[in-house]
């Protein structure tokens, strides 16, 4: 079992961490990251209603199925040539988008009017969803450090029509100097982007523990500001591309542990683990959700709905 990890590229370190999370099924989950995702989109609906756009791409000979979670998402089965070529993809009707990355803006809820931040938000995929649920009302503060990913991230939003965003080119641990309170925060945070395997094959081999420490001490860096700067009652949804439970529950529990707050439930996903290593941590925790490549057909994704009360 270990040999075979090891065969796909796996570091003694992570296939033997896999193993103790996962037992044989360790195995199905990484031979599920060989193989491809399948494409997925989401209509963008301040340009085109979603009946209205599945029309056309149907007559183009695209096939497709819903994404489970997002009312406006779609995974392609038949692609007869790249979707990203049409006038529709080129005029902003559609933003290509992995189908667990559509689940944090739809758990989040943004409401019409409501004042939103995005903590880490480039290349715009997010914000723009959050913006379309938004119905481009009320206002999003999207913060990205890259100047680059920021350029992309205007880019982005300009061709799907957002008109409700303000960009800030600052890490949104310096979000307080807008002494702004938040209704709603979405942090999907930098982390070690091991459920991303299938497109980087790399992070198998040259990821180390002192990564997982690094970003596990950046996410609770961002979590503490998040709750400093959201309002009573307020929501901070929180995701990673990371299989990593210290990345992911542990830091959960840190945040139960030191905050007034409490876990709302999701309904898609697996439930978080609530023994990882043999670690006992809060039953609540099962409240935040996992998706697997294996089951899901998505990247290794995390997703958890924090209430500050």
């Amino acid at each position: 079992m270990l040999e075979r990890l090891f065969s796909l590229g796996y570091s003694k370190t992570f296939a033997e961490r896999y193993y103790a999370l996962w037992g044989d099924r360790a195995l199905a989950i990484a031979e599920a990251m060989e193989k491809p995702l399948p494409r997925c989109f989401r209509v963008n609906t301040l340009r085109i209603e979603v009946q209205k756009l599945t029309k056309l791409l149907n007559k183009k000979g695209f096939q497709f199925k819903r994404v489970p979670w997002a009312r406006e998402g779609f995974c392609l089965t038949r692609e007869p040539f790249s979707i990203t070529s049409t006038p529709e993809y080129l005029g902003g009707l559609l933003y290509i988008q992995e189908a667990s990355s559509m689940y944090p803006p739809v758990a989040l809820e943004p409401k019409v009017g409501e004042t939103v931040a995005d903590m880490a938000a480039a290349p715009g995929g997010k914000t723009s969803y959050l913006a379309q649920l938004m119905g481009n009302e009320g206002i999003i503060y999207a913060f990205d450090v890259g100047e680059e990913r920021l350029k992309e991230t205007r880019l982005n939003l300009s061709r799907l029509g957002v008109t409700n965003t303000v960009l800030i080119h600052k890490s949104s641990l310096h979000m307080a100097e807008l002494g702004v309170e938040f209704d709603k925060i979405l942090l999907d945070a930098p982390c070690t982007g091991s459920g991303t395997i299938h497109k980087n094959p790399e992070r198998k081999a040259n990821r180390t523990m002192e990564d997982v420490k690094f970003c596990q001490g950046l996410q609770m860096r961002m979590i503490k500001v998040a709750l400093e700067n959201l309002k009573p009652g307020g929501i901070l949804v929180y995701s990673t591309c990371s299989l990593e439970p210290e990345e992911n529950e542990f830091v959960i529990q840190w945040v139960l542990d030191n905050f007034d707050v409490e876990l709302l439930p999701l309904r898609y996903g697996e439930p978080a683990l609530t023994n990882p290593f043999g670690i006992e941590l809060s039953d609540e925790i099962r409240k935040a959700r996992r998706f697997y490549p294996d089951r899901h057909g998505t990247s290794g994704f995390f997703v958890a709905k924090i209430k500050k009360l």
